[in-house]
C-alpha cells in the first residue's frame, strides 16, 4: 500500500505475513529487515488474559513502532477481516527500540465471558513509523508492517475438518473448536492440479473455498497437508 504524506513524501507500507515464515514448532523469530518478533504465533490458556511479544531491532540506529490489537476473521475466500478491539491492551502501544536492543511489549486480551467461543483469535499488528530525521522531498521509506496471530483456547479444543464439492470447486471447512494452519490441499489424482500451495489458518468455524473445475474432481477425497501432519478428507457429495 502505497500513502501519500502532506510533506509530499511517499511510504511504501509493507506487510510481512508472521504466517508465511513461522516454522512447524512456532516459535521461530520472524525477520522483516532490522526488525524480529518472537513468538510469530501467540497461543494463550482459556483461563488466562496475559501475552507478550519481544520485538528485536538489528539495525544501527532507533527504530519506532506501534503494536494495536484487532479481533480476527476471515471470509471464504480467504480475506481477513480485522476489527479494532479497545479491550486488547497493549502495553506500551508505540515503543522507541534502540540499536541492537530488545523491547518486551506486554498485552491483555479481554476478559473471557461465560459461553464464549471455545477458542477466539486476534493479531497483533506492528507498524514501523516513519523516522523523521530521515523525511526528505521525494525520499521512499520502507515501513514493515508485521502480523502475529493471537488464540485463545480450551486446551480440549481440536480442530476437525471436511470437505464438499460446490458449484465452483471444493469447500473446505473446520467444524472443529481450534485452529489448523494448512500448508497445502490436493487430491489424489496426478493430472488434478493442486487445489491450494500456499499455507493458510483455517479458523474454528471457518470455511475457505477452493476453486477447481468440477469436471477435475473425481477423487473421493482430497489431501490436506497441515503443520501437525497430513490427512485424506473425504469429499462429501456434490449439492
Amino acid at each position: 500500500m502505497i500513502t501519500r504524506r502532506p510533506s509530499s513524501a511517499m511510504v511504501v507500507a509493507v506487510m510481512l505475513l508472521a504466517g508465511a515464515v513461522i516454522a512447524a514448532c512456532g516459535v521461530a523469530p520472524a525477520r522483516a529487515g532490522a526488525l524480529t518478533v518472537m513468538p510469530v504465533r501467540i497461543e494463550v490458556p482459556s483461563t488466562r488474559r496475559f501475552c507478550a511479544l519481544t520485538l528485536g531491532n538489528r539495525a544501527d540506529r532507533p527504530v519506532t513502532v506501534q503494536v494495536r490489537g484487532y479481533g480476527w476473521t476471515r471470509d471464504t475466500q480467504g480475506n481477513d477481516t480485522l476489527t479494532p478491539d479497545p479491550a486488547f491492551v497493549i502495553n506500551p502501544p508505540i515503543a522507541t527500540i534502540a540499536p541492537q536492543t530488545e523491547r518486551l511489549i506486554r498485552c491483555s486480551l479481554p476478559a473471557a465471558h461465560p459461553g464464549a467461543a471455545p477458542e477466539q483469535q486476534w493479531r497483533l499488528i506492528v507498524d514501523e513509523l516513519p523516522d523523521p530525521t530521515l523525511a526528505r522531498p521525494g525520499v521512499v521509506q520502507t515501513l514493515l508492517r508485521i502480523s502475529v496471530p493471537v488464540f485463545r483456547a480450551d486446551e480440549k479444543a481440536a480442530p476437525r475438518l471436511t470437505a464438499a464439492i460446490t458449484a465452483t470447486g471444493v469447500r473446505l471447512s473446520n467444524v472443529g473448536t481450534r485452529y489448523v494452519r494448512v500448508l497445502s490441499v490436493s487430491t489424489p489424482a496426478q493430472d488434478t492440479p493442486t487445489l491450494s500451495d500456499r499455507a493458510f489458518y483455517l479458523l474454528a468455524g471457518g470455511t475457505l473455498d477452493l476453486p477447481v473445475e468440477r469436471t477435475l474432481l473425481a477423487a473421493s477425497a482430497v489431501h490436506v497437508k497441515t503443520e501437525e501432519g497430513a490427512f485424506d478428507v473425504p469429499l462429501s457429495a456434490a449439492k
